[in-house]
């Protein structure tokens, strides 16, 4: 039998291996090939917990599987259609050689279907990297709904017969036209008000911004406010915080408001997509030139860094922060702007 050893080998600080995660979908992969393992659209989930004893959606199980690990003994995926000594392997679904970390990225992202790969990929991320998996217990918990919800309306057409716009890719592009070119709300629902009147009569595209914000929200990075309730006026000018109230309205808005966008859910992001999680390991990938600088690494500085701190340097995926003082110009009041990048060590786990 081909070597499983992956299937219980984890790497330090309780990261899964990219081999476990090519396995997992690799296992995936040869389960959903067999007809007979489906009960009602749902496969066992082979997870600690659940033990073959459950069946579930086949990207539920993916997550069990990347979260909770395989039960004990289960090497030989039998209870999938797998036998000993069979020709069928479960690694022969995975695209091209399982020894190539190119063609297992491209078998367990489908570059056919990029909105449902987004949606997989926060998921994976809001579920977190412990042991401990909310996705599944004896029903879907509302975070969870909510992203399934999402996963249909990327498979889902945005009207019947229609083979290159999905529900959720319909959205997603209006909403990067919408950021692109600065476009108000008012302006997004006339836009919107118009498309639903030319197309098929029961399409599915949403109504609003509104509706489309509602729909999108799952995908998005939560941010905090910062706010000093006891402060109701400028401290230097005197000038009320708060606009004066209109009508019998008892809330209190503010003229200004400070938003604090947390930076370890933003780089996590990175690295749940393999496409982003390539560029953001690049920098100890790619092979210097000598004599030319293409990547801050091949500096002295970079360099002299790693020489002092190889802790630092074992794990590619720790980050390097570049701040960048964009429009500024330090050398003077001249016409131009500069942008002046300075490179920072991350350190702590993400």
């Amino acid at each position: 039998m081909d070597d499983r050893s992956w299937i219980y080998r984890d790497s330090p600080q309780g990261l899964r291996r990219m081999d476990y995660c090519n396995g997992v979908q690799g296992f995936i992969n040869f389960a959903t090939s067999i007809p007979r393992n489906f009960t009602g659209g749902d496969i066992r989930c082979p997870c600690r917990k659940c033990e073959n004893k459950k069946y579930l959606h086949p990207d539920v199980v993916m997550m069990h599987l990347l979260h909770k690990g395989f039960m004990e003994n289960y090497q030989c995926c039998y209870a999938h259609g797998e036998v000993f000594g069979s020709k069928r392997r479960m690694e022969e679904m995975v695209v091209g050689s399982t020894s190539s970390a190119n063609n297992v990225h491209e078998a367990a992202n489908d570059n056919t279907k990029p909105y449902r790969n987004m949606v997989m990929d926060a998921m994976r991320m809001n579920q977190g990297n412990g042991s401990q998996c909310s996705i599944v217990e004896e029903e879907l918990n509302a975070d969870a709904a909510r992203f399934f919800d999402l996963l249909k309306d990327s498979d889902e057409p945005l009207w019947d017969g229609c083979t290159n716009h999905s529900k959720l890719s319909a959205v997603a592009q209006v909403f990067t036209i919408k950021s692109d070119h600065g476009l108000s709300e008012a302006g997004y629902d006339k836009i919107m008000e118009w498309a639903r009147s030319i197309l098929p009569e029961g399409n599915r595209l949403k109504e609003n911004f509104y509706a489309a914000k509602s729909m999108m929200k799952p995908l998005s990075l939560r941010y905090q406010n910062i706010d000093n309730a006891e402060m109701t006026e400028c401290m230097t000018c005197g000038h009320s915080r708060y606009k004066p109230r209109t009508g019998k309205g008892k809330t209190l808005v503010a003229y200004k408001k400070i938003r604090y966008f947390p930076i370890t859910p933003r780089l996590q992001r990175l690295f749940m997509s393999p496409r982003t999680a390539e560029h953001m390991t690049w920098h100890q990938a790619h092979h210097a030139v000598d004599g030319v600088m293409v990547h801050p690494s091949d500096g002295k500085a970079w360099k002299h860094f790693n020489s002092v701190h190889p802790h630092f340097l074992a794990e590619s995926r720790n980050v390097r922060l570049g701040l960048c003082t964009d429009g500024f110009n330090p050398f003077g009041s001249f016409a131009a702007t500069y942008s002046c990048w300075l490179v920072q060590e991350a350190r702590g786990e993400i």
